[in-house]
């Protein structure tokens, strides 16, 4: 970070009830020219508590925006699959009609990040206290530290781009069962049925589909280069992709621009 600025780090734990229980922070302690940094944990009660929390909502919001939200929902899944069906769907195709009101606008709006977020010296790198390389480091490491399902191991089921698979995966592997991934599961659902059902107004079988060579070069593009970026997403070769992949992939791009979107995008109502 740059001087005169504090650097990011923390970890909350909590009860099952969700009660604080510490904050584990590396960012607090002094930094070090080589090795592991110094942990500092600090507890409901101890003199920096209050400065511990505010630490940890605040390197929250810098991972939040900068992963989840500008990286991941904006120059990953959303550029992927807008410029897929661009380059792949003729203007008529009726998946390019289903797509258009979840990418409108994508492109304008990330070729708007890329000059104010995203290059050197423009808005991001002067909001956020990393210098420059940091802020480097930070982009390169964005597609490890994304939890949506790409990371899973194919040793644990996954990858996964069906949200409702993943959350199940969470609850069952990693004891994690929030509200949030709950309704997450519950809206991507409905948006997988939405799109099955409306494949199946142009499509009387899942063979037919597969069949469309527009469609089937989409999906495979995007699914190609998610497989490029996150560390176990699924990559496809040519005729790899099934019905059920199509679906997840779709359905998958619309939860993110919308559901999640604006859960990571307006992250300052929760901290």
């Amino acid at each position: 970070v740059r001087d005169g600025f504090a650097r990011c780090g923390g970890d909350a734990y909590f009860t099952e009830s969700w009660a604080p229980v510490k904050i584990v922070d590396t960012g607090f302690g002094p930094a070090r020219d080589d090795g592991p940094p110094e942990a500092v944990v600090t507890r409901p009660g101890d003199a920096c508590w209050e400065e511990a929390k505010f630490r940890f909502r605040s390197s929250l919001t810098v991972l939040v925006t900068l992963v989840d939200h500008l990286y991941g929902s904006h120059l990953q899944t959303a550029n992927f699959v807008a410029t897929a069906a661009q380059e792949q769907l003729s203007p008529g195709h009726p998946m390019r009609r289903f797509l258009l009101p979840f990418s409108y606008n994508a492109i304008s709006v990330n070729d708007n990040a890329h000059f104010n977020l995203v290059a050197p010296s423009s808005l991001a790198p002067r909001v956020f206290a990393f210098t420059d390389h940091g802020l480097r480091m930070a982009f390169a490491a964005a597609p490890r530290l994304m939890m949506t399902g790409g990371e899973v191991p194919a040793e644990e089921g996954g990858p996964f781009l069906n949200r409702a698979r993943y959350v199940q995966h969470l609850k069952e592997k990693k004891g994690i069962d929030t509200e949030f991934h709950r309704q997450s599961a519950k809206l991507f659902t409905a948006m997988r049925k939405f799109v099955e059902d409306y494949m199946a107004c142009y499509y009387p079988t899942p063979e037919a589909a597969l069949a469309d060579a527009e469609l089937m070069a989409m999906a495979r593009q995007a699914s190609y280069q998610l497989g490029h970026v996150a560390p176990a997403a699924p990559t496809a070769a040519a005729g790899d992709l099934g019905y059920d992949a199509v679906l997840d992939l779709v359905a998958d791009f619309m939860f993110t621009v919308t559901g999640l979107h604006e859960q990571v995008g307006a992250i300052e109502a929760y901290v």
